[in-house]
């Protein structure tokens, strides 16, 4: 049985289980923003679409590197605009080729796969629930290795690092001449400011890598963007294919950089669903992870192989992540997106269905 290795797979994950499509689906295995994206993104796709479309991008995305360090206060050297952060873990990868690296995991799978393509040493740091930071079994290892991976807000567990953990771990590794690759694709989902970008003008060896698809709804049209070194920003910039950003996706992103009204009301709407979501199936008795962000892990208390619960929700028309192909979590945990209030509803309803089977 081939499981997808990521989610937003519905049709691929419900053919694996050999399972017939529903008429309607959730896909709460989708971890983006659930209200969809600005209304400015879509008038742009309605409006400037065709002009946009059918002209060369500029190759060196020269306009939004420049919103970005306005926005971030980061010089335009430290900045590299990619297609999606999936492109720049794998321009890492290919910089840091043969190198030893090590990924704190539960992670995002694409880091394994980005390094193993180009044959880096690959070990884990597998940590336990809750998942708390174990910054002297990470240390341990910083002597050991050139490059050390790090998610925080972690995808999948949707727990945030404390900021100083994090930088107890930059400090050491940059003492050691290791790389420190923090990816806070999520950060932008939390309450709190966990960012740590200003930390770049202190650190050599810190990368952090940023996503726009996540909170603007936009997995489609690819945009992420990285910040480091100046002079490991050109020697990625030139493994980057020409026009790896194209202009729509361009465009897109000048414009959800001005869209802070929408990020503050999308925070309001996922945190308060979050914790309503999270009292009402610790009163089903789920286990559910301390989540500061968009998603969550659910687990069964006994953490027993969860395939009959996600066969199960795909029966009612409800898509989950499964969790084999996340170190540590082996099938135990769910993972499900914050979604709407109908949709979070219809999800509970579910779950207490399978409490009363």
């Amino acid at each position: 049985m081939f499981l997808p290795n990521h989610g937003a797979n519905p049709k691929q994950l419900i053919e694996a289980l050999g399972k017939q499509i529903p008429n309607d689906l959730i896909d709460f295995s989708e971890n983006t923003n659930p209200y969809g994206p600005p209304s400015a993104v879509i008038q742009f796709l309605n409006t400037d679409f065709t002009k946009t479309m059918t002209n060369y991008p500029d190759p060196h995305v020269t306009e939004l590197t420049s919103k970005l360090a306005q926005f971030t206060m980061i010089p335009t050297k430290n900045i590299l605009v990619g297609n999606g952060a999936a492109e720049l873990i794998f321009l890492l990868a290919n910089f840091f080729q043969g190198k030893r690296v090590a990924i704190v995991e539960p992670a995002f799978s694409e880091y394994r796969d980005a390094c193993e393509a180009f044959e880096c040493n690959v070990t884990s740091i597998v940590l336990s629930s809750p998942w708390h930071l174990d910054v002297n079994m990470v240390l341990s290892s910083i002597s050991d290795i050139d490059v050390l991976f790090l998610c925080s807000p972690n995808n999948p567990t949707g727990v945030s690092y404390h900021k100083e953990e994090i930088i107890h771990l930059i400090e050491a590794a940059e003492k050691q001449g290791v790389y420190v690759v923090l990816d806070e694709a999520f950060y932008d989902f939390t309450e709190a400011d966990c960012g740590l970008h200003q930390l770049v003008n202190r650190f050599s060896t810190l990368v952090i890598i940023r996503s726009l698809t996540k909170m603007f709804a936009i997995a489609g049209i690819r945009l992420g963007y990285l910040l480091a070194n100046s002079d490991l920003i050109t020697k990625l910039r030139i493994r980057q294919p020409t026009w790896s950003v194209n202009g729509i996706a361009q465009q897109v992103g000048l414009s959800l950089l001005k869209e802070d009204a929408f990020v503050e009301q999308t925070l309001l709407n996922i945190h308060q669903e979050r914790r309503r979501v999270t009292s009402v199936l610790n009163d089903l008795d789920f286990f559910v992870s301390d989540s500061v962000v968009n998603f969550y892990l659910l687990a069964e208390r006994d953490r027993k192989d969860l395939m009959p619960l996600l066969v199960f929700l795909l029966e009612k028309g409800i898509i989950a992540r499964h969790t084999y192909n996340f170190n540590g979590l082996d099938g135990r945990y769910l993972r499900l997106a914050v979604k709407t209030r109908e949709n979070n509803d219809q999800l509970m309803d579910a779950l207490a269905m399978w409490r009363k089977r």
